[in-house]
């Protein structure tokens, strides 16, 4: 939809509590035009979303990267993309 931000992918990371998400990290593409992408990054412990925009896609696939190479530390990822891409 024209407007709204698409969501490209979406990661989870799981540590011992396989419930309970340590983490959420979401890859969006404006479709506007704009040829933007942003990375938000949510966390339980805290309340705010973390946002980061970036003017093309590969910037943003390498914040993502950047991200689930950090959690690494602390769990496993489970990554989704949307089906209808």
């Amino acid at each position: 939809m024209a407007g709204f931000p698409q969501l490209r992918e979406a990661g989870w990371l799981y540590g011992d509590d396989p419930y309970l998400p340590l983490a959420l990290v979401r890859l969006f593409e404006h479709v506007d035009g704009t040829g933007r992408w942003e990375v938000r990054l949510n966390a339980p412990a805290e309340a705010e979303t973390q946002l980061a925009m970036f003017e093309g896609e590969a910037g943003a696939r390498a914040e993502v990267a950047r991200v689930y190479a950090d959690g690494k530390q602390y769990g496993q990822w489970r990554v989704r993309q949307p089906d209808a891409l």
